[in-house]
C-alpha cells in the first residue's frame, strides 16, 4: 500500500456530518465499524478484481478531524494483518470548516475505498488458493487525540 494510493482512495463521504453537543462527547475521537467487505455485497468472500470498502462511523466532541495534507501527521492509519509493516497512514478529504463547531462536536461516517492491488492477495507457496486479511485502524485529530482501535472481521480473498 503506497502512498499514491491516498489519491484512489475516494474517502468518499466522511457525509452526512451532523451537529451535536460536546457536552456529553468526547474529544477523543470514536470510530465504530460498519462494514468490511467487497461493492459486490459479499462481506466474506472478495475477488482479486473486487474493490473493497471499510465502512466506519465517526463521533469527535471538538469536531477537530482532517490533518493539513502537507504536515507529516495523517489521519487514519491502516495496519494490514498479513504483513509486519505497521501502519500505513491516509489523509480524510477536505472537510467543510463551516460544519467544524468545537462546541457542538461533529459525527459522520467514512468510506474508505481499496482498489483490487491494495487488498491483493499474497502468491507465495502457502496462498495459491487464496488469502485471508482482517484490518486494524484507527484516526487521529488536529490535537493529536488518539482514538480506539477496531480491528475489521476477517475477509477470504480469493483469485
Amino acid at each position: 500500500m503506497k502512498i499514491r494510493y491516498v489519491f484512489y482512495l475516494s474517502l468518499i463521504a466522511v457525509a452526512v456530518f451532523s451537529c451535536q453537543k460536546s457536552s456529553d462527547v468526547s474529544k477523543i475521537p470514536q470510530i465504530g465499524l460498519i462494514y468490511f467487505g467487497s461493492t459486490q455485497g459479499a462481506d466474506s468472500i472478495i475477488q482479486n478484481i473486487d474493490t473493497g470498502l471499510l465502512q466506519f462511523s465517526i463521533v469527535d466532541g471538538d469536531a477537530d478531524l482532517g490533518n493539513s495534507a502537507t504536515g507529516t501527521q495523517k489521519d487514519i492509519y491502516i495496519k494490514d494483518s498479513r504483513y509486519d509493516t505497521g501502519y500505513v497512514g491516509y489523509f480524510f478529504p477536505t472537510i467543510d470548516q463551516s460544519i467544524e463547531d468545537p462546541k457542538k462536536g461533529i459525527q459522520g461516517i467514512c468510506t474508505f475505498v481499496f482498489t483490487p492491488d491494495m487488498l491483493s492477495m499474497r502468491y507465495d507457496s502457502l496462498h495459491k488458493a487464496g488469502d485471508t486479511v482482517s484490518l486494524e485502524l484507527y484516526i487521529v485529530d488536529r490535537a493529536g487525540h488518539q482514538s480506539n482501535h477496531i480491528v475489521t472481521g476477517k475477509i477470504y480473498i480469493r483469485p
